[in-house]
């Protein structure tokens, strides 16, 4: 199972603590469920997708933590977007110097 470093006292939603307490682990029910909740807020407000995120995976979570969870994971997710679209007009522009 793939460990991550610890980089606070809170361990975050998705995760929990190792048997080594410096590291964390994926829990994969709860991110597979946090994955079905962002389907769900185009038609549900935070609370009411929070609300389902505990009950059915057992751990409590709320309407403003779903919110940073949802804000940070896109914000990565388009930062690192960005990087590869970078990187492809890079390679795209090297081809074509070459060929030139």
């Amino acid at each position: 199972m793939q460990r991550i470093k610890r980089k606070a006292r809170v361990i975050p939603f998705g995760y929990k603590e190792s048997d080594d307490p410096d590291y964390i682990e994926p829990v994969q029910l709860e991110l597979d469920a946090l994955e079905e909740a962002k389907e769900y807020l185009n038609n549900c407000s935070y609370r009411e997708v929070a609300r389902w995120l505990t009950q059915k995976t057992e751990r409590p979570i709320t309407h403003t933590g779903l919110r940073k969870i949802i804000n940070n994971r896109w914000q990565t997710l388009n930062h690192l977007n960005q990087e590869k679209i970078l990187e492809e007009n890079e390679e795209s522009n090297k081809l074509q110097e070459f060929s030139a």
